[in-house]
């Protein structure tokens, strides 16, 4: 992948979060690691607002975290936890962390997210949870890729979530399917009727269902029909 494809992705990706509800003013992120230059990763000037990044706004970030130009204002509680993922994950191209609202209601329920729709079902025993903490001290940063594991996204207790994929396409899709999960639970719970909840078995059958051969659960179909969609609005996001 070029740099302009990782730029205009980067960027495409932080209207999409704006378009289905999960920016939160300046507050947020998208990251990319450089495939040419493993060393960095891509992040946005803090200060910016999804709706209005492009491709060129992004500034290249060292792999500790600190920006390679001294004199970009970058988000430390952005950049510090990427690089600690980063560093713990090598599958792992792109995080994205956001603060959708479905997400941030699951993230104050002690049940956390339950196996009760369909876009619950791929993250049934592939979530991680770790307590909110808006310091992102050392030992904090440090613990978060711990609670990530192997999963695939991560739920901050009392905060919001990051998403993981190998591209940028991947963790979209999981933060998208994560939101539309938690937002489904809100309002199942919200009737006060009794839940069905499959039981382990079922579960664990559904989830395996979106991993099964001829099917490609990692954004890989959606995103080109996601950046048409975009384009249809105007295409000054690859700029």
């Amino acid at each position: 992948m070029s740099d302009t494809d990782l730029r205009q992705d980067l960027a495409a990706s932080f209207r999409l979060l704006d378009k289905y509800g999960m920016s939160d003013l300046t507050n947020g992120s998208v990251v990319a690691r450089d495939p040419d230059h493993p060393e960095t990763f891509l992040t946005h000037p803090h200060g910016m607002f999804f709706h209005e990044l492009r491709a060129s706004d992004f500034v290249r970030v060292n792999i500790d975290g600190t920006p390679v130009d001294p004199d970009v204002a970058v988000n430390m509680a952005v950049c510090r936890p990427a690089s600690a993922i980063f560093a713990a994950r090598a599958d792992v191209n792109s995080i994205i962390h956001a603060h959708g609202h479905g997400v941030m209601g699951v993230a104050a329920l002690e049940c956390g997210l339950l196996p009760i729709s369909e876009a619950a079902f791929p993250f049934y025993n592939d979530i991680g949870y770790i307590d909110g903490d808006f310091y992102f001290d050392d030992d904090y940063v440090a613990a978060i890729p711990k609670a990530l594991g192997s999963h695939k996204a991560l739920i901050y207790r009392h905060h919001a979530f990051a998403a993981v994929g190998a591209t940028v396409a991947e963790a979209f899709f999981w933060a998208f399917q994560l939101n539309v999960a938690c937002e489904i639970q809100l309002r199942v719970l919200a009737t006060h009727k009794k839940v069905l909840i499959p039981d382990p078995e079922q579960a664990q059958r559904h989830h395996d269902a979106f991993f099964a051969e001829g099917w490609l659960a990692n954004g890989s179909v959606e995103w080109p029909g996601l950046r048409r969609l975009l384009d249809t609005e105007g295409a000054d996001y690859k700029q």
